[in-house]
């Protein structure tokens, strides 16, 4: 009854659902059974024919009074029993177990290896090989919860947690936090990547993108970090507006409009290079004027800072005067590569490529646009009152031209306008197909 559990994809796995069901089961039995009394003593008994019928006088019973007593506690020590027994399995292997580093903050997940190595929003694991998560937190309180390995603990500011499993499937799985911790606690969202234990070596001791920044310009280690960080899905470069302010002529102006009313002005005493380190730090400090608050995560403790300097140096470039960068045609290789992509394998290849994951969902969470998850052939309302169903030429028409239609609830002039130009017909099929995966 009600298997409808993820994926089994640790060891663990199978035994938490064993229990999970067993107690599922023994819920239903005993709700029917005492809820059905109910409404069959109600139905006996009741008033009829406007007379008033005396019941029987029935004496207490020490025989049931036993029985539902001692049943339901041998019930509730039964489940405690393997629930003890299914814990100490899942801690089995701590000693020799590969520790990571968890920080949940608003509204991220940041982890850390033991040869230093650190990645935001997504770490990797190798298969059949226990894995210890170390958790805490910055701000306020999170939970880390991956279904697939039945995992799920708190992140508590000021303590130190933990989580483990072992994962017997690679393939890559979803990480969320449980407990609600702000505006886009729903945003709060990490990727687990389970591989072979060699590509994991690789990984891991991969330094390269490391030594690469330390011989970049501070402007080109920040253009890096602009597309690295998902920046570029959020902030233009050529004025366009997106969900944030564009970076073009921020660094030439002396001042900004606030959501709140109030103005600030770039002086010695509030320097336009501490306007962006602030921003880029704590982005609720200022909001500009016409922009939703809340958005936006916040990177502090992300940034060293040396990557700091390198964005302000890059958007100190944006000054209008380079000639607008016209999109490079694709190589012969990659257009061989995309010709012989299946429909859904192409659309999955965009929704990654043209930032279509900064803003949408796969898992039906609200982001900054409806998720993708469950949207093919979905009904819904628009913001001006009129109804949509989500068949083929509503999602071009939203892909090409994305303000003619807004869904109620969400806000427009927040979604790229030009797509129509870097987007053709089969790679609109390709996006709907790979939409249809996802029901």
């Amino acid at each position: 009854m009600f298997r409808y559990l993820p994926e089994q994809a640790s060891k663990i796995a199978p035994s938490v659902d064993w229990l999970h069901n067993w107690i599922t089961d023994l819920s239903v039995l005993f709700t029917v059974a005492i809820c059905g009394a109910m409404v069959y003593f109600a139905i006996r008994y009741r008033k009829r024919d406007g007379v008033d019928h005396e019941t029987p006088r029935i004496e207490g019973s020490n025989f049931l009074e036993v029985v539902w007593t001692v049943v339901p506690t041998l019930i509730s020590i039964w489940v405690a029993y393997y629930g003890i027994v299914i814990y100490q399995d899942m801690r089995e292997g701590e000693n020799e177990a590969l520790v990571i580093n968890a920080v949940g903050k608003q509204w991220i997940w940041e982890f850390q290896y033991e040869n230093g190595k650190q990645t935001v929003g997504e770490f990797v694991v190798p298969v059949n090989r226990p894995v210890k998560v170390v958790l805490t937190a910055t701000d306020v309180l999170h939970s880390f919860f991956v279904p697939a390995m039945r995992i799920k603990k708190d992140a508590v500011p000021g303590h130190y947690t933990s989580v483990m499993f072992t994962p017997v499937k690679t393939g890559t799985y979803h990480t969320f936090c449980t407990e609600y911790c702000g505006t886009n606690h729903s945003g709060m969202l990490a990727k687990l990547n389970v591989v072979s234990e060699a590509e994991y070596e690789r990984w891991v001791n991969d330094r390269s993108d490391d030594l690469a920044k330390l011989s970049m310009t501070p402007a080109k280690l920040g253009a890096k970090l602009y597309s690295d960080k998902g920046c570029v899905a959020c902030h233009s470069l050529n004025g366009t507006r997106l969900v944030g302010p564009s970076f073009l002529k921020l660094y030439q102006q002396d001042g900004r409009k606030l959501a709140d009313g109030s103005e600030v002005k770039f002086d010695e005493k509030f320097s336009v290079e501490e306007y962006i380190r602030e921003s880029i730090l704590h982005p609720a400090a200022k909001v500009v004027e016409s922009y939703p608050n809340g958005l936006m995560p916040a990177f502090d403790g992300q940034l060293s800072d040396g990557e700091l300097k390198g964005l302000i140096a890059f958007i100190k470039e944006q000054d209008g005067s380079a000639p607008a960068q016209e999109e490079e045609p694709a190589s012969e290789d990659m257009t061989a590569k995309l010709a012989a992509m299946s429909l859904e394998e192409l659309g999955q290849f965009h929704y990654e490529s043209k930032a279509c994951n900064g803003c949408h969902s796969l898992d039906g969470s609200q982001i900054v646009g409806p998720s993708f998850k469950g949207l093919y052939g979905k009904k819904g309302e628009l913001a001006d009152g009129t109804e949509y169903v989500a068949d083929d030429a509503y999602i071009q028409e939203s892909i090409w031209d994305p303000n003619a239609k807004i869904v109620k609830g969400f806000q427009p002039n927040l979604m790229l306008q030009t797509y129509k130009d870097q987007l053709k017909e089969r790679d609109i099929q390709g996006i709907i197909a790979y939409m249809k995966t996802l029901q």
